[in-house]
């Protein structure tokens, strides 16, 4: 990537898009909320996207929902093998322990949940959904894949989450290194861990940890569980250990030349 800030009109624009495809329905009251942009601003955004048809009112006029047009923009892309090989290991661990697990893949600066086992189990506060996406340093999913990526192309996607959020001021070079920190500690160890921030209002924790196909990181396997259950040494010590030989079982059945 290029030293250069991404084209920010074009970046908030498709995150209002997935706000708008993850919501279902949502007003552009909600949106300004959401979004934390300015009245105008969104108004402008929600206008462009009505104009190209990819979003539309509903029958009251103060609502807006994705068109099936949107279903065009994943046409080129294929990930059915990977979700299919995958939930039936995912959905043996949950029967096992009885916490949720999802499955997820980079796609631009966020992660997208490909499949998801929230809906197999009552312990879960949010019905995560494959199509949902998270936030990449806001996340234990986020930063087990960064830990795996090779440092030139972590530190792009770590400079470019900055330049989003700063409007273009450059990177904090203290927050970079203290990202880059707990980046090796998590590959050292083979997992990240921390509170949730979004979605649950920091009731649950997460433990992610790579799919692998050799150095390659093919997805990130997450485990979710409630922060009141147990203190997080506990919930390390139970459950690291069963997703990392889960990942290992979903990576096997992904590409036959794992080990």
């Amino acid at each position: 990537m290029d030293n250069g800030v991404p084209i920010r009109a074009v970046s908030r624009t498709l995150s209002v898009l997935r706000t708008i495809n993850h919501e279902r329905e949502v007003s552009l009251t909600d949106l300004v909320r959401i979004e934390n942009l300015p009245y105008p601003t969104m108004f402008r955004i929600v206008q462009t996207l009505v104009h190209e048809g990819l979003i539309e009112r509903d029958a009251s006029g103060k609502r807006y929902r994705a068109t099936a047009l949107v279903h065009t923009l994943s046409s080129g892309y294929d990930d059915s093998a990977l979700r299919s090989r995958a939930q039936p290991h995912m959905s043996a661990l949950t029967r096992e322990v009885g916490w949720p697990l999802l499955l997820s893949v980079r796609v631009g600066s966020r992660m997208v949940i490909r499949a998801s086992t929230h809906h197999e189990t009552t312990l879960t506060f949010h019905n995560w959904e494959a199509g949902s996406a998270m936030p990449m340093e806001g996340s234990a999913t986020g930063l087990a894949w960064l830990a795996y990526l090779p440092e030139d192309h972590a530190r792009d996607l770590v400079n470019w989450g900055s330049d989003y959020h700063t409007g273009g001021e450059g990177p904090d070079a203290d927050r970079q290194e203290t990202m880059f920190e707990a980046l090796a500690r998590i590959r050292r160890e083979g997992y990240a861990w921390r509170p949730s921030l979004f979605g649950d209002e920091n009731k649950t924790s997460s433990i992610s940890v790579p799919v692998l196909d050799g150095e390659r990181i093919l997805a990130v396997l997450t485990l979710t569980y409630f922060s009141a259950a147990m203190k997080s040494d506990v919930a390390l010590e139970r459950y690291v250990q069963p997703i990392k030989e889960t990942a290992a079982r979903i990576a096997r059945d992904v590409t036959p030349s794992c080990p």
